[in-house]
């Protein structure tokens, strides 16, 4: 399975939320710099991100991004699933396919992809910051300059 590029950026920005000291604000800008992303690509995941409830945002010159909920709570499995959505790796539809109805392929399919959130399920925010991405997110956080400062999320 091969995860999209909005999913990537969600959870990298889900991640680097969740090194930061908690109820602290940053910006899109900060983060994007931090892993060299394009930032237009990022205010869409954070809008995403917002509306899903992962994150909060605020406007203005105090404004920012934080994470909404303690990372101990934000399974990855689950935020996979709300991102990319279940039971779309193949769609009989399209074609439409002769064997729709008629084929396990697409229930084949199914099970592998409910296995791959069912693992990554396993998983928290909290349990990667664990080791050493977290170590690494937090000395790539100390290294930037005030992020809060920037203005808009």
């Amino acid at each position: 399975m091969r995860l999209s590029l909005h999913t990537d950026l969600s959870l990298r920005l889900l991640l680097y939320l969740a090194a930061m000291q908690a109820g602290t604000w940053t910006t899109t800008p900060a983060v994007a710099r931090a892993f060299g992303v394009s930032l237009n690509h990022l205010q869409k995941v954070a809008r995403g991100l917002t509306g899903a409830g992962y994150i909060e945002a605020r406007q203005g010159r105090a404004g920012g991004v934080r994470l909404a909920r303690p990372p101990a709570e934000v399974r990855l499995g689950a935020v996979v699933a709300d991102l990319e959505g279940l039971g779309c790796l193949v769609d009989c539809a399209r074609g439409p396919c002769p064997l729709a109805g008629r084929c396990l392929l697409k229930t084949a399919l199914d099970a592998a992809e409910q296995s791959f959130v069912r693992e990554l399920d396993r998983f928290t925010l909290a349990d990667v910051l664990a080791g050493p991405t977290g170590a690494a997110l937090r000395e790539m956080i100390g290294g930037e300059a005030d992020g809060a400062a920037e203005p808009g999320p």
